[in-house]
């Protein structure tokens, strides 16, 4: 556990006030109020830490699941070294796109520093929607991180591991498609071409990789190649000039730009340029 005095100043505020009621009152006896206000201030630093934390988690959309931010939660528990995650819960599918689709659950020990207390322990729980932390991130601490009874038995948890399909264009597909459009006839299609790439395509090495479907067009005996999206983008065509590895600014990749399409692979130069 990493001392008070490691903390940033920004986050010293809380815990440093409670070491600053102790000390002010070590050399007292009887009083029953020091527990009672080194807990409130404790108390409080933590609910601030799992609500800062909580603050910068993000959504990804329709498709946001708790187990998303349990992820992103355990990567961003690296930069606070207070929280730990003990447990996570997913909530009932709603149609409605603001409800939240489940909770994080924390705990928190902040170390009494030898004042004759013991370690403050508190947990909270904060929920999230699909874009973020419930209600947003400017409301109050806690607002953000309510608190929860720590179970008996609570310990650090590991993410669920990612299973979703990573889509990827495969090392070897720049070489295998360049080689199909080099030897395909003058009378190939599009589908002869997906067909084929498709067919060779080499294996992705990730244990969840799925590689992108490819797609072809035929425009005057030119033909333009395609697969993947934004900064993962394929794009190779094949004029009279020869074949031709297309590099484009991802920024123009992206749908609702030029997008990663065959079609763009066959666009002029002058039209593929940074627009910044």
């Amino acid at each position: 556990m990493r001392r008070l005095g490691a903390l940033p100043p920004e986050r010293r505020r809380g815990a440093g006030f409670v070491l600053a009621v102790a000390a002010a009152v070590t050399g007292l006896s009887g009083c029953a109020l020091l527990p009672a206000a080194i807990d409130a201030d404790a108390h409080a630093f933590a609910r601030g830490e799992v609500a800062e934390l909580s603050r910068g988690l993000y959504g990804e959309g329709s498709d946001t699941t708790i187990e998303h931010y349990a992820r992103e939660a355990d990567e961003a528990l690296a930069e606070h070294a207070w929280p730990v995650l003990i447990g996570y819960e997913a909530y009932a599918d709603d149609e409605s796109e603001a409800a939240p689709v489940g909770r994080l659950e924390f705990r928190v020990v902040v170390p009494s520093e030898g004042y004759g207390t013991d370690d403050h322990v508190a947990c909270f729980w904060s929920e999230f929607d699909l874009y973020g932390v419930v209600p947003d991130p400017t409301a109050s601490d806690a607002a953000i991180a309510h608190d929860l009874d720590c179970p008996p038995d609570a310990q650090p948890i590991d993410p669920p591991v990612d299973t979703d399909p990573v889509h990827v264009v495969p090392d070897g597909a720049e070489a295998l498609v360049v080689e199909v459009l080099t030897g395909a006839p003058a009378n190939a299609t599009a589908d002869d071409l997906v067909a084929e790439v498709t067919e060779r395509m080499p294996r992705p090495t990730g244990p969840y990789d799925v590689a992108f479907e490819p797609a072809a067009v035929v425009v005057d005996g030119e033909i333009g190649f395609a697969m993947g999206s934004g900064h993962s983008c394929l794009l190779v065509k094949r004029t009279a000039a020869g074949v031709e590895v297309v590099h484009a600014p991802s920024i123009l990749l992206e749908p609702g730009e030029l997008g990663c399409r065959p079609e763009t692979a066959l666009l002029p130069a002058d039209q593929l340029q940074s627009p910044h």
